[in-house]
């Protein structure tokens, strides 16, 4: 879905008719809903053609590293026949020629998994939960050097830094938000110390796991999935989407992003999601369901200190509260 239209600016127009879209002319573009962080542009052509331009924002302070434009054409251009994901046309990596580093890719037609899954149920829940659970498997095959970021084009991890320590990466995510202004959705004092107490609890099992060197998209859920009718009219995954977070560890991390709202999706996705995963060469250890909760800390942290909107925030916050209950770790101290 798009907002209005919008008109592009004189240098993007030059690029995309000059090199990026030779022969092409674009007709129309408009702003693409979603894109959190940065910016998508749906590019209609005269000659019928479609096609996503995406333009990077400049990163804050937040916990979470982001892939440079750099680094996430590099993951298309390696993982194209590898993986249902858009196939790259063409890339500005340091906006040269645009203004902001930018890339365009070929647009895919698909349902997002959030709407599918908000009308699936029984076998069409299930078959969603196999397909997603498979295409996980088919991204964590990919075995890397050893863990850590991705920082240019080679796709060499680099030495994890301090940030992959989870007790370290809260502590920061905790320092940066209280430089913010205050906004409606800040965590409270108690809620910081659960946050806290609950890293503190979960770092031995992230620790256990970090030597895991395997490709993670680390935004693995059902907003940025595209589903879509197979030729058997199961459903299957049709594109992955947004690799900006993409490293090098261990797929449990994954696996916790797909199922940190387990809870709002249909019980035969989830256990159709797990066996599809497994079937298709993903491992799961005794112990993966404590340890794929942990690992999802440092998305939590990073969400709940610099959440999009309130929704986001209280969904998470959410999460949060019920884990640090479970755990026993929960901060009932009065707020002052």
């Amino acid at each position: 879905m798009t907002t209005d239209p919008i008109e592009l600016d004189v240098g993007t127009r030059a690029w995309l008719h000059g090199e990026a879209l030779p022969g092409e002319r674009v007709r129309c573009a408009g702003r693409l809903l979603g894109g959190c962080n940065n910016e998508l542009i749906l590019l209609a052509t005269e000659a019928g053609g479609r096609y996503v331009l995406r333009r990077f924002r400049p990163g804050g302070e937040s916990g979470v590293r982001r892939n440079t434009c750099e680094v996430e054409a590099a993951l298309l251009r390696r993982l194209h026949g590898r993986l249902p994901l858009p196939e790259l046309v063409a890339a500005d990596p340091d906006g040269a020629a645009t203004g902001c580093p930018s890339l365009v890719y070929r647009y895919i037609r698909g349902v997002p998994l959030t709407e599918a899954l908000a009308d699936a149920a029984g076998p069409a829940a299930a078959d969603l939960g196999r397909a997603v659970g498979t295409a996980l498997a088919r991204v964590s095959a990919w075995e890397l050097p050893r863990p850590g970021r991705f920082e240019e084009a080679s796709l060499v991890p680099q030495p994890p830094d301090g940030r992959s320590d989870l007790r370290a990466f809260v502590d920061h995510c905790l320092a940066v938000a209280e430089r913010r202004p205050p906004s409606e959705g800040r965590l409270s004092a108690s809620d910081a110390r659960t946050l806290s107490r609950l890293a503190e609890r979960a770092a031995p099992l992230c620790a256990r796991a970090a030597a895991d060197h395997r490709l993670v998209h680390n935004d693995f859920n059902p907003k940025n999935l595209l589903v879509g009718p197979g030729r058997d009219g199961r459903w299957e995954v049709a594109a992955v989407l947004d690799w900006e977070l993409a490293f090098s560890g261990p797929p449990l991390m994954d696996v916790g992003n797909m199922l940190r709202f387990e809870d709002e999706y249909p019980p035969d996705y989830s256990r159709a999601f797990l066996d599809g995963f497994r079937d298709g060469g993903g491992l799961l250890p005794d112990d993966w369901r404590r340890t794929s909760r942990a690992l999802d800390l440092f998305a939590l942290a990073d969400i709940l200190t610099d959440p999009p909107d309130r929704r986001v925030f209280d969904r998470v916050r959410a999460v949060m509260l019920r884990r640090a209950a479970a755990e026993n770790v929960l901060d009932r101290s009065v707020p002052r």
